[in-house]
C-alpha cells in the first residue's frame, strides 16, 4: 500500500504535542491483533480517531470499521476524527461525511439469516483516496458486508461481545488489523479472556496495559491542566478517583485493570432482544427540579390543589394505559435521592404467562408527597392491577400506607430477603420472552441486562452492573419489572368486580367492567 502525502500528520514530533507516551504507543503500533486493557477516561478513544485519520490518508481504499457501545458514543469519535483533519489541514481530502441509514440482514445466533433486515444508522467520512472511517454501535449486522480494519471500542460493555467479535475477526481476514481496548467489566467477559491470552502471549495478540496510575506518571494530569485550566495533582488526582469508585474493589477494577470476579449477565444479549417488540407504550421522566417548576415545592397550605394538579398531569401523560381493559401488575421501586437513584413504577398487562410493559414512570426527588400523590393515583387509576413494592429503607411508610389503603392487591415487598426470588423469576421470565417491552425502550433493556448473577454453590445471588444508557439507574427499572411479577403471583381479591377502578368513581360507576376478576 502506498503512502499518500507526507505531512505534519506524520511527524511523531508534531504528536508527541498532542499525546502522551501511552497513547503514542498505540497510535505508532503496527501489530495485526491488539488488545489494551486500560483505565477510565485515559483518551484511548481520541488517540484511536488520530490513529485511524492519519491511516486513512496513508492507504488508499482501505475502511476503517469502529464498533462502539451506543450510537452517540459513534458520533462524538467522528467528530473528533474530523477535528484531526482541521488541526492538520486536511479537510480538503474529505470528499464526504455525514450519517446514513443501512438496511442490513439480520442473522441468528447460529449465523443463518434470520430472513428479514433492521435499519440502522452510521456516521461515515469517505477520503479522496477511497479509504473511509465507518462508525456504528455494536451491532453485529452493521458489519457483515464490508472488510477492513477494525476497532472495537469499549469492548467489555458491548451487549453482544461474542457475535461482534466472530464478524470482526472475519472482516480482517485479508491482512487487516483488529484493535479492542476497554476497561474492564467483570472476568466473565470475552474482553478479559482476550486479555489474559494476550497476557500469557497466546493468540498473537500484542497486549498493552495502562492504569490510571500509569497513566498519570506519563503525563495525564499535567495535560488535563494544560486543557482544562485546572490545578490539579498528582496525588489528588488519583484520590479523588478512589473517591468517586466508592469503594475498593469499584476502583481496582475501573481504574487498576483488576476486573471482579463470578459474576455473570443474568442471561444473554440474544434473550433480551427476544423480549423487545414492536409496539408502543407510554412512559415519563422526570428530575427533581422539573416537579419543583411544575407543581411547586410541597406545603401543608397548598397540599390539596398540587395533589389535583399532579394527578390531572399524570391523567394527560397516560391516557391509554388508564384506560385499558385489562389485567395488570404494577412494580414501586423507592429512591429518592434526587440526585442518584431512579424511583421508578413500572406496570405490566398480563395475558396468560405473558407479562407485557404498558406504563413506565421514573422519578428522582427527595419529595415524599409527589411519590405518595404518584403511587396512590397509579393503583387507583390502572384497572385490574395488583401491586409490591419495596418496602425496605426509603419505602417503608408509603408501602404499609398503599397495603393499607388497597388491601389485598398491594403487598409489602421485604427487598433484601426477596432478591433472590425476584432475580430468579426475572432470569426465568427474560429467558422465555415472557417479560416484554418496547424495542425503542434501548435504556429499559440495558437495565434488565445490568442485573448481574453468581452462584454461592445452592443457590443464585443477584446484584447490579452499570446501565450504559442511564447511568445513575442502578437497575432500579429492572427491579421495578422484578416488584411487578412479584405482585403478579399475589391471589389479591376474588370476585367478579371487585376493585376495578372506574377513573375515581365509586365502584360499579363507569364502564362495565364485569368480565374481569382478580383471578389469573
Amino acid at each position: 500500500m502506498t503512502n499518500v502525502l507526507p505531512s505534519k500528520i506524520d511527524s511523531e514530533q508534531e504528536a508527541s504535542r498532542y499525546f502522551l507516551p501511552y497513547q503514542l504507543d498505540h497510535i505508532g503500533h503496527e501489530e495485526r491483533l491488539s488488545v489494551w486493557e486500560k483505565s477510565f477516561r485515559i483518551g484511548a478513544t481520541w488517540a484511536d480517531a488520530f490513529r485511524n485519520v492519519r491511516k486513512r490518508l496513508r492507504f488508499k481504499k482501505r475502511d476503517y470499521l469502529f464498533a462502539t457501545r451506543d450510537y452517540p458514543s459513534a458520533i462524538e469519535y467522528m467528530e473528533q476524527a474530523r477535528q484531526f483533519c482541521e488541526i492538520y489541514n486536511h479537510t480538503k481530502s474529505i470528499v464526504n461525511h455525514g450519517e446514513e441509514e443501512w438496511k442490513v440482514p439480520v442473522r441468528k445466533s447460529d449465523g443463518t439469516p434470520a430472513g428479514f433486515t433492521e435499519t440502522i444508522k452510521v456516521s461515515f467520512i469517505k477520503f479522496d483516496n477511497g479509504s473511509r472511517i465507518i462508525a456504528f454501535s455494536s451491532n453485529p449486522n452493521a458489519m457483515l458486508v464490508y472488510g477492513g480494519d477494525v476497532g472495537l471500542d469499549e469492548f467489555p460493555r458491548h451487549q453482544r461481545a461474542e457475535e461482534l467479535y466472530q464478524v470482526a475477526q472475519a472482516r480482517v481476514t485479508w491482512g487487516y488489523d483488529l484493535d479492542m481496548w476497554g476497561s474492564h467489566f467483570g472476568n466473565d467477559t470475552l474482553f478479559y479472556q482476550i486479555a489474559q491470552d494476550g497476557r500469557a502471549g497466546r493468540g498473537g495478540w500484542r497486549h498493552r496495559m495502562v492504569t490510571i496510575v500509569d497513566a498519570v506518571n506519563q503525563g495525564l494530569v499535567e495535560k488535563i491542566n494544560a486543557t482544562r485550566g485546572t490545578n490539579f495533582t498528582r496525588e489528588g488526582f488519583i484520590a479523588d478517583c478512589r473517591k468517586r469508585a466508592r469503594d475498593e474493589a469499584t476502583y481496582e477494577e475501573a481504574y487498576m485493570c483488576n476486573p471482579r470476579g463470578g459474576t455473570a449477565v443474568i442471561v444473554p444479549w440474544s434473550q433480551i432482544e427476544l423480549c423487545m417488540g414492536a409496539y408502543e407504550a407510554e412512559r415519563l421522566h422526570l428530575e427533581a427540579t422539573q416537579i419543583s417548576e411544575m407543581f411547586g415545592d410541597y406545603s401543608t397550605a397548598t397540599e390539596q390543589d398540587r395533589a389535583r394538579q399532579i394527578r390531572s398531569f399524570l391523567d394527560a401523560t397516560f391516557p391509554e394505559l388508564f384506560t385499558r381493559d385489562a389485567h395488570h401488575h404494577l412494580g414501586y421501586d423507592v429512591a429518592a435521592s434526587g440526585r442518584g437513584d431512579l424511583a421508578a413504577i413500572y406496570v405490566d398487562e398480563k395475558a396468560g404467562d405473558t407479562q407485557t410493559l404498558r406504563g413506565l414512570m421514573t422519578w428522582r426527588t427527595d419529595d415524599w408527597n409527589f411519590h405518595d400523590v404518584v403511587t396512590h393515583h397509579f393503583m387507583k387509576r390502572v384497572c385490574a392491577v395488583r401491586g409490591a413494592g419495596d418496602e425496605t429503607g426509603l419505602g417503608r411508610k408509603i408501602c404499609w400506607e398503599l397495603a393499607k389503603k388497597f388491601p389485598g392487591r398491594f403487598q409489602q415487598v421485604n427487598f433484601a430477603s426477596s432478591k433472590h426470588d425476584m432475580g430468579f423469576s426475572l432470569m426465568n421470565q427474560l429467558s422465555t420472552a415472557q417479560k416484554r417491552f418496547p424495542r425503542e425502550w434501548q435504556d429499559v433493556a440495558l437495565d434488565f441486562f445490568a442485573l448481574r448473577k453468581t452462584h454461592n454453590g445452592k443457590k443464585w445471588l443477584f446484584s447490579e452492573g452499570t446501565n450504559n444508557m442511564l447511568s445513575y439507574s442502578h437497575c432500579d427499572i429492572a427491579w421495578g419489572g422484578g416488584l411487578s411479577t412479584e405482585a403478579s403471583k399475589s391471589t389479591g381479591y376474588q370476585g367478579k368486580t371487585e376493585d376495578f377502578q372506574a377513573w375515581g368513581k365509586p365502584r360499579g360507576a363507569g364502564r362495565d367492567r364485569s368480565n374481569f376478576s382478580m383471578e389469573g
